[in-house]
């Protein structure tokens, strides 16, 4: 009687144990969107249901494309396309001739990010729309990551987050001779730690918060 009473109570515990650890586990997210090229076309196939597609122009190639979650994504010599499991339709931004070439893109299951020499482009599946920013004249980019709810880009002057309903990127100034250690992304927060401070920024913020570290 005691030796099934204990392994009742073993049992319960695995049991508590184990949801406990599946509660706290990332819920992965299936990919929603796939993504194939024919005949000068991008075509998006929506849950396997509906199809969405969009022509290239004559000599229009195809640089990159990815999928995960609500988006996908693709980048040409000319022009950069997202769409959403929501859209209805592609989204596409037009680039200057030498932006492809120096382009940084990524994407998660809610948001895709194109970081050129000179600005930012980011998308949001909550909102559906471009958010885009410039970046000053001389600062270089140093790193440009998304997490499932935000993005952030990192130059040699500033750090930017854009959350998954942000309406715009918001930005923090480093200072002259302030340089980059590291910079981590995950579902919902940005951190960035530097020569002089921890920036963190987090996808439903207004403001990146800071902490001096000198």
């Amino acid at each position: 009687m005691f030796r099934c009473r204990k392994a009742l109570i073993t049992l319960i515990f695995f049991i508590i144990l184990s949801y406990t650890i599946s509660s706290n586990a990332e819920e992965v997210i299936e990919d929603l969107i796939d993504i194939a090229e024919s005949k000068s076309k991008v075509i998006a196939i929506i849950e396997g249901k509906r199809s969405i597609s969009v022509n290239l122009r004559p000599s229009e190639k195809v640089l990159w494309s990815d999928s995960s979650g609500n988006l996908g994504a693709f980048l040409t010599d000319s022009r950069f396309f997202v769409i959403s499991t929501t859209s209805g339709a592609w989204y596409g931004k037009r680039l200057k001739l030498d932006e492809p070439e120096k382009a940084v893109a990524s994407l998660s299951p809610f948001m895709a990010l194109l970081v050129t020499g000179d600005r930012a482009i980011g998308y949001s599946a909550s909102t559906d729309k471009f958010i885009e920013t410039r970046f000053p004249l001389y600062d270089e980019q140093i790193a440009a990551e998304t997490g499932r709810y935000v993005a952030v880009v990192i130059t040699s002057g500033r750090a930017y987050g854009l959350g998954v309903k942000s309406s715009s990127f918001i930005e923090v100034r480093l200072g002259i001779k302030e340089t980059i250690k590291e910079v981590k992304v995950t579902l919902n927060k940005a951190t960035v730690r530097t020569s002089d401070r921890l920036l963190s920024f987090v996808a439903d913020g207004f403001s990146w918060k800071e902490h001096r570290l000198k």
